[in-house]
């Protein structure tokens, strides 16, 4: 019985993390076109209303310009994002492979609890935005992946704790679903020193009272519920770490 994890471990050691990534997005990629998943392309008619509008500021640290020239890119390929009535909205799907090739720079990124340097890092504020404006505007969370760690202090904070939700190309999506009778559209616009997201449409959508409450749950440990209108949808927990801000 303890043959499967250590052969697996062996295996990953041999396959390139680019390769590995490959071969977990062709698996997806396929496991939509069974699934029959509909996904929106970019919105081409005349202007719609804005119906909910999020910012947050993008503070500088290490790698900042790295972050900033992914943050620009990435917001350009999520701007115009059309989803359907019952259509999803995919992070990756948007923005694509964040390689060098195609512009990306070295970010930071937490990985196995550490702050590190990655072609792409900093896109994991962008995708936090956009989950955050999604429980605003009404949307369906398909997919969002939390971060196990937190390493802001209560007066650094740009966001809510709780409101974020990492990416990893790949493998950890973002993944939204309009639940709507009409169409909806995110726009992304990055205007230093901020960075924008606003869900527009001609519908009638109300933006929702959506919070985020904390417990701790034992030294350097907290528990945070996800509230929509006083009701939880969501409980997530992170080892706070606040030290590895320390440059």
């Amino acid at each position: 019985m303890h043959y499967r994890p250590i052969t697996r471990s062996l295996v990953r050691r041999a396959i390139p993390v680019e390769l590995r990534q490959l071969l977990a997005e062709a698996r997806r990629r396929c496991r939509d076109t069974v699934d029959g998943t509909r996904f929106g392309a970019r919105y081409a008619g005349s202007e719609w209303p804005v119906r909910v509008e999020l910012g947050q500021p993008v503070l500088p640290g290490r790698l900042h310009e790295g972050k900033v020239v992914n943050l620009r890119l990435g917001a350009l390929s999520i701007d115009g994002s059309l989803i359907e009535p019952g259509g999803q909205w995919s992070f990756w799907r948007r923005v694509g492979r964040p390689s060098a090739g195609r512009g990306f720079r070295e970010g930071r990124t937490i990985s196995a609890g550490r702050l590190v340097g990655e072609v792409g890092g900093g896109l994991c504020q962008l995708s936090g935005l956009v989950y955050h404006l999604a429980l605003l505007g009404g949307l369906e969370i398909v997919e969002r992946h939390p971060h196990s760690v937190d390493i802001y202090l209560e007066q650094d904070r740009y966001t809510p704790l709780g409101s974020d939700a990492t990416v990893v190309w790949g493998y950890k999506d973002l993944r939204l679903r309009n639940p709507y009778p009409f169409p909806v559209s995110i726009g992304c616009t990055y205007d230093e020193p901020r960075i924008v997201a606003r869900l527009l449409c001609e519908g009638h959508l109300t933006p929702l009272d959506v919070t985020f409450a904390s417990d701790a749950i034992s030294p350097g440990r907290v528990k945070v519920h996800t509230l929509i209108g006083g009701e939880s949808l969501d409980v997530t927990c992170y080892e706070q770490k606040p030290e590895l801000r320390l440059e």
